[in-house]
């Protein structure tokens, strides 16, 4: 068979190889994003463990002390202003370079901008406790610093995919990829507890130490096994350069070595555009409500024995941690499987023609968005632990609650993990050239819910009652529904006519280099 019509292997293969790489470069970035929201707990002084006073949930249900000996003394002064000042500081940070992302994927190579993006934050990363013994001001530009840097990751990434990504594996490469992130969620979260406790230098500051530490190896890593394009890469088989080269020409028209000029009028009238950002915006209103809000919402509805306020108040002891850290964790380790499963099944179904690409794209959104929302309000059904009260916290009927709302939750979370086989992968079928900056155009409109769902939560939820629970599920759930609505009538499965290269036109990984050319397939 000739060798532009043959598929080779993906699993081994170097694009294969470029996923696990990726993934865990996304592993690393989500630790070194979210470590700042486990390490306050063990840096300020007020939350550190009260004793000799007995605690009420806001269920009701009474909470035994925990012993001082093992609650961690934080080092730092701050007020709950100051304290969300630091946490808050990393989204104004990275809402400010994702569109500057894609571009600069663009003129220089996605390999370029993720190894600096990275590294940049590796290095920051580590300085982190430094800034943070000499000001909290300091610290919060450090965390912007890291944000703005983070912000540009991602679309270099999906940029990288345009031209690595064959269509008909596009669900499984990027699913691979971006699932790295949710398994950086659950290894943070009871490595940051191990470090509090126990780390050098104080606990904290070994949470920053050991991640930059992590992210700098990775680095090195990749700077050897990537490239920007199959053309480019040194140990690619001929076999499998000219299959990906092939299949992506196909949908967007052969590479002349220029760079096209982005087409924002097009792009910012464009229906198929907006429904992706639609799609993004509402996912990840959905994404950070549960961020935010799992470990309180986990712990007004089940009643378990935390010691302080803070948002991820789990951190203080090795008890209470492990306590709601794993059931804390199940909901992103079913995400994973989900993102990973929905792509596998997404490619399936549009290479054997069962669903065409379009409607393929349709039922991931309806099925992530809109099951998520239904089993959130379910969730919020379920009723506090105590209100079974006058029994045992061992009683049967306590437990199913308690199970009933890990099931719902895990639920939620795991079908939303197909939302990546939705408007994710679509950027790169409607907008291949420009998915990088389109990409970071929604990256960062969708960023603003990071800054805004956690605000409308707490606003919503001030005692932490189940009815003030049912409102911020039923809200999330419209936002959700409404999402998946607007991507299902306005989204395309086409590469659009705008974003079609013609023969003076090259995408956005052109060649870097003058003369340097793309070995194209022949028929």
């Amino acid at each position: 068979m000739d060798a532009a019509t043959t598929k080779p292997r993906l699993v081994p293969s170097t694009r294969f190889a470029l996923s696990l790489a990726m993934f865990f470069g996304c592993l690393v970035t989500y630790m070194m994003r979210t470590n700042m929201s486990f390490a306050v707990v063990c840096m300020v002084s007020e939350n550190k463990t009260d004793t000799g006073v007995e605690k009420v949930s806001r269920c009701g249900k009474e909470m035994t002390p925990v012993d001082s000996n093992s609650s961690v003394i934080g080092e730092f002064d701050w007020d709950k202003k100051t304290t969300g000042m630091v946490l808050s500081s990393f989204f104004y940070g990275y809402i400010g370079s994702q569109i500057i992302g894609g571009h600069l994927a663009s003129r220089y190579g996605g390999k370029r901008v993720v190894f600096i993006t990275i590294l940049g934050s590796s290095l920051l990363t580590l300085a982190n406790p430094v800034a943070a013994r000499t000001s909290e001001y300091a610290l919060a530009i450090l965390r912007a610093a890291i944000g703005f840097l983070q912000g540009a990751t991602f679309p270099a990434m999906h940029t990288m995919w345009s031209v690595w990504g064959p269509p008909l594996e596009l669900s499984v490469l990027t699913g691979v990829t971006y699932a790295g992130a949710q398994i950086g969620n659950v290894i943070v979260l009871p490595l940051s507890g191990f470090l509090c406790q126990y780390g050098f230098d104080g606990g904290w500051p070994s949470i920053f130490y050991i991640l930059g530490v992590f992210g700098v190896i990775w680095c090195a890593v990749w700077w050897y096994i990537s490239s920007d394009k199959p053309a480019t890469h040194p140990r690619i088989s001929k076999e499998e350069k000219q299959y990906i080269i092939t299949s992506v020409e196909a949908s967007m028209g052969k590479d002349t070595g220029k760079v096209p000029s982005t087409p924002w009028i097009k792009i910012l009238t464009s229906p198929a555009v907006w429904a992706c950002w639609a799609g993004h915006f509402a996912g990840d209103w959905g994404a950070y409500t549960m961020l935010v809000s799992l470990p309180s919402f986990l712990k007004d509805v089940l009643g378990l024995n935390l010691s302080s306020v803070s948002l991820f108040i789990i951190l203080l002891s090795c008890y209470v941690f492990f306590q709601l850290g794993a059931v804390a964790s199940i909901p992103y380790m079913a995400y994973f499987c989900a993102i990973n499963a929905g792509g596998i099944l997404a490619d399936t179904i549009r290479s054997k023609g069962i669903l065409s690409t379009l409607n393929t794209r349709r039922a991931a959104m309806l099925v992530a968005l809109v099951g998520q929302g239904l089993f959130l309000v379910l969730s919020g059904y379920c009723g506090c632990g105590q209100d079974v009260s006058a029994v045992s916290f061992q009683s049967n009927s306590k437990i199913l609650f308690q199970i009933l709302v890990i099931i719902f939750i895990t639920c939620g979370m795991a079908v939303s993990g197909f939302q990546y086989a939705g408007f994710v992968v679509n950027y790169l079928e409607i907008a291949p050239p420009f998915s990088g900056t389109v990409m970071g155009t929604g990256n960062t409109i969708s960023a603003l819910a990071g800054i805004i769902s956690p605000a409308v939560t707490s606003y919503l939820t001030p005692n932490g009652t189940q009815e003030e629970w049912q409102v911020v599920m039923w809200l999330t759930a419209g936002i959700l529904t409404a999402g998946a609505l607007i991507f299902s009538i306005f989204a395309s499965g086409e590469v659009q006519p705008w974003a079609k290269l013609s023969p003076e036109e090259g995408h956005e990984m052109a060649p870097l280099r003058e003369g340097e050319k793309i070995e194209l397939a022949t028929a």
